[in-house]
Parts: C-alpha cells; structure tokens; sequence
C-alpha cells in the first residue's frame, strides 16, 4: 500500500459511506413524509420542501464529484457547508455518523500534509473510541441496550435465567474493551494491535447488523464498513510504519482538533455538551418519549401503523413511541437530547392540534421520580418536566 493511498483512501471511503446512508435515507429528505421536521431556527417551518430537498440532491451530486475529484479542497469545504445547512434545518439529521464524516472531510480540508491528516485522524478515532466506551460504562446501557438488544434478542438470555446477573455485567467490557482500543490508538507499541482489535470488533458489528443478526439499524452499515475499512488501513500503516506519529497528543502542533475533539466532549460526559459530538453512541442515556392515548381513535391515522396497547398503572392505553416511529418511517434513531424532544412535541401539536393524548417521558432507572406523564395542550418543555406536570 503506499503511503498517498492513507489520505486519499479514508477520505474517499467516508465519502462513499456518506453517500450510501444517504440513499438509505431517502424517505428523510424526499417530499413526502409524516414525521414532523424539527426545525432547529423557527424560521426553516416556513421553508418549503423542495429547498431541503434541493440541497440534498446538491450534496448527493457533490459526494459523487468529490469521490472522482478527491483533493479538491475548496470542494470539500462546499460538501461540509451542505451538510452543515441540513443540519440547520431539521434535528433528525444529527447524527453520530454525519459527524465523523465532517470531521475526517474537516482534517482532510485543513492539514497540509499527509502526516498531520494521518496524526489528526489517530486524535479522532482515539477519541471516538475512548469517549464512547466511557459513555457505555452505566446501568442505562447495560438495561436498555445490552439486556434488551443483545442478551434478550439476540442470546435468549433473560432476566429469570439463574446466570443473567453475570451475562448483565459482562455487557460493561464493551466500554472498557473500546477505552482500550481507543488509547492503545495513541501509543506507537500498541496501535498495530489496537486497529487488528478494531477490525474484528466491526467485523462482529457488520454481522449482528446483517440479516444474520438483529438488523436493528441499517443506516449504520456505511459507516461501520467504513470505520472497518479504515481500521484495515490502519493495520497495514501501523505494521509498514506510514506516518507512524509517536505522540499524537501534541497541544501546540494539534490544539483545535485536541480541543474539539478531546477537550470538549469532556464536558458532554458530564450532559453539558451534544451527546452525539461527544461522540455518545448507543449508551442508553437520556430521556424517552412516548405519546399515550385512551382510545384506538384518538390517534391521528398517519400514525397508526406506529401504535401498540400498553397496560401502565391497571389501565390500558394505546403508544406511539416517535424513536420507532422516526426509525420506522425514516430509518433514523431520533436524538434524545430534551431541546430535540422538545422540538418534536411542539411539532407534532402544531401538525395534528387536535390530537387527544399524553405525552410520557421517562428516563433510567425507570421510577415514578424519572418518568411523567402530561396532558396535551401547550408546548411540552422536557427540561422543566415537573414543573410543567404541576401546572398542568
């Protein structure tokens, strides 16, 4: 492999992969769809839809271009301005994945030479995995991930079997298993080994996503080829010695990407930065929304494909869940940052006003001090939740 193929090949393979999630996700920016648009500026709700979908098309155009015209920077910094601007207008396209792309397409657009980009990307895959193994090691993983997803689903492992508390606790060796790979990608002894642990570890991840396993989430599968893709490369670079940087956390050579990428989502570990620029990937945390109805009836029709009976304190009602409904309709996980939840119940009154319902937010551990329910009516505010329900 020589040494120019490092550069050229993760841009063009997170180029591809971006390219491919899009194209899953067509039912997203396309004209037709029911799940509300979370406008993060109020002015993007009167925005007609042919501009969305205008500068998708524009993006998906670009993508291809670039994948040809791989060092045209000025190009590059046009495809991160369309991605930004999709971001603007809508939250469901906050997604872990479209970050690490403008990330590597930032690094590619801003160093100077094939050794800085190759030091940038070990700060950020280093980053990407520490943070995320950090954000798994909590009960809200192991409960609503690792028990429901892979030991219940997947294993057929439940709660009444007599080994589930030791299979319930493995599930904590995920993170500390991406923490080591993770700083084992900073240190020059230990990257080889770290990016072969990476490569099996997406390898194992591209199964349980395939029809072999539970094929939860498809518009994942880009990016973990990518990432496995890259941790191949990875292989190859470390074991020739391409760009073998000794310590890549140097403050004065590397300061805005150590910033961005290291100091920052600290502050998103303790809830004071995006979880998903924190690089907070499927760690169970956060709160869950959920719609409650009385009667079959009194859920509008677009939604009804989404509605399921659920008993809660002896009485049955009737759930729309917007994370299955936003992942049904448009193969996304929605984020559950409060102001996106927020963004979502004040969208989802000013489509369906007569709606007759409960909003119901609950988060881990799942108590009466964690979960509320709340009428319809005015802008549900997840942040003030209690204050909210005394008023209501």
């Amino acid at each position: 492999m020589h040494k120019a193929f490092w550069g050229t090949g993760i841009v063009r393979l997170i180029l591809l992969a971006h390219l491919l999630t899009q194209l899953f996700l067509y039912k997203a920016w396309t004209l037709h769809r029911v799940f509300p648009t979370l406008t993060v500026f109020s002015f993007a709700s009167t925005i007609p839809k042919e501009i969305p979908f205008s500068i998708h098309s524009a993006t998906l155009i670009l993508t291809v271009v670039l994948l040809w015209k791989i060092n045209w920077k000025r190009g590059i910094g046009w495809w991160m301005a369309l991605v930004v601007l999709t971001w603007c207008l809508d939250y469901v396209f906050w997604q872990p994945y479209t970050y690490f792309f403008l990330a590597v397409a930032g690094i590619h657009c801003f160093s100077t030479s094939r050794e800085r980009f190759f030091t940038r990307c070990l700060l950020l895959l280093s980053a990407l995995y520490t943070f995320s193994g950090l954000h798994k090691i909590n009960g809200a993983f192991l409960y609503t991930i690792w028990d429901a997803y892979f030991l219940k689903k997947l294993v057929g492992i439940t709660s009444t079997d007599s080994s589930f508390l030791i299979f319930h606790y493995a599930g904590l060796l995920v993170g500390l298993i991406e923490i080591l790979f993770g700083v084992g990608l900073l240190f020059q002894r230990t990257r080889f080994w770290a990016f072969r642990g990476l490569v099996t570890m997406h390898g194992l991840i591209l199964l349980g996503l395939s029809p072999l396993g539970l094929f939860s989430n498809g518009a994942v599968v880009p990016w973990n080829l990518a990432l496995f893709g890259i941790s191949v490369m990875g292989c190859v670079a470390s074991k020739k010695k391409f760009f073998d940087a000794p310590w890549p956390l140097e403050f004065k050579k590397q300061g805005l990407v150590i910033f961005f990428f290291w100091i920052l989502p600290v502050w998103g570990y303790f809830g004071y930065y995006n979880q998903y620029f924190s690089f907070n990937v499927y760690s169970g945390k956060g709160k869950s929304l959920y719609i409650f109805f009385d009667q079959y009836n009194d859920c509008p029709k677009p939604l009804r494909p989404y509605l399921y009976p659920k008993k809660m304190d002896n009485q049955k009602y009737w759930v729309v869940s917007p994370k299955r409904w936003c992942k049904g309709e448009l193969h996304l996980l929605l984020p559950n940052d409060d102001y996106i939840l927020n963004s979502f119940a004040m969208a989802y009154e000013n489509q369906f006003p007569k709606s007759k319902g409960y909003w119901y937010v609950t988060s881990y551990p799942f108590t009466a001090d964690t979960s509320h329910k709340i009428k319809m009516g005015n802008p549900l505010q997840v942040g003030c939740i209690e204050n909210l329900q005394k008023k209501r």
